[in-house]
């Protein structure tokens, strides 16, 4: 293994390469000059009410799909929704093959499910939340989404928030949600596979899987794979005690870390056209949204 292998993708270094070569100004990551506020857990994860927001335009088939133009808003997603209802509406949707083909890889319900159902989760909300994510404007971000996840959280009552991001810039806008609902005082714990982005918002908890972007909750068709890296991902809330707190979860993809060496070599811009349009994942979605639309 080579000593770039070894290493998590650096994404911020790939994205300035990137803009650089279509002639685009450099991208303004956000960094944070603060320690992340800190909530500690008020009961162990057995006995808590856990939520969970994933950032990969999640939407039920018959909801108004996302836009990519910085769309800002969320969709409430029932606990109980089938997977096969479940569909993806990002600007980086080029991504989505896997997760189109199993949802569980960036919305892992069924993980969830299986582990309230042994009471390693004391339960989980009836109502869970996703948003696009792909936030370019950090403006847009704290003023609109921010305030419109603190208040699902409040609504909710849960003991934490489980945040799964998925592009580059989900992760930082997914790590400047969890800063702002631990310092309204609820833990959070992010999952994350694009670590340099992480550390430059400082999130109060992170686990980290070492993973292809689009698989942060694991490999499509690996419900096994799936439990375990939620499994590890959510006892962090238990184990973590300071703020800062990360932790390498021990899986991998490959045992070459070829797909390490993918993302440095792929350079071309390959985002969908950032409008206000709704990208329905197929027009039987469209029609049924507008269908629904229409009956009020």
């Amino acid at each position: 293994m080579s000593g770039m292998d070894s290493k998590p993708v650096e994404y911020i270094q790939i994205t300035r390469s990137r803009y650089a070569k279509a002639g685009f100004e450099p991208y303004r990551w956000y960094h944070s000059e603060t320690p992340p506020p800190w909530a500690p857990m008020r009961r162990p994860l057995a006995a808590s009410r856990l939520g969970m927001l994933a950032s990969a335009g999640v939407y039920v088939a018959g909801q108004v799909a996302y836009h990519y133009k910085d769309d800002a808003s969320m969709r409430e997603i029932p606990k109980d929704v089938a997977v096969a209802d479940l569909r993806f509406a990002h600007v980086t949707e080029y991504m989505l093959g896997d997760a189109r083909r199993d949802p569980n890889c960036l919305f892992p319900i069924e993980a969830l499910r299986r582990l309230e159902s042994e009471g390693f989760v004391g339960s989980v909300a009836e109502t869970l939340y996703s948003c696009m994510g792909g936030i370019y404007s950090q403006r847009r971000a704290r003023e609109q989404l921010i305030p419109s996840v603190l208040e699902a959280v409040k609504a909710q009552r849960v003991d934490a928030m489980l945040l799964v991001p998925f592009c580059p810039v989900c992760h930082q806008t997914m790590s400047m949600i969890a800063r702002a609902i631990e310092a309204a005082g609820t833990p959070t714990i992010l999952m994350a596979s694009a670590l340099d982005i992480v550390r430059a918002v400082r999130p109060p908890r992170t686990a980290f899987i070492d993973f292809p972007l689009g698989h942060t909750a694991g490999k499509p068709g690996d419900k096994d794979g799936q439990y375990a890296i939620l499994r590890a991902a959510l006892a962090c809330l238990d184990s973590m005690t300071e703020a800062d707190a990360e932790e390498r979860l021990p899986f991998r993809w490959s045992a070459d870390d070829a797909w390490k060496r993918a993302a440095y070599e792929q350079q071309e811009d390959r985002r969908a056209p950032r409008d206000e349009t709704p990208r329905y994942q197929t027009e039987a979605d469209r029609a049924l949204a507008e269908r629904m639309r229409a009956a009020g």
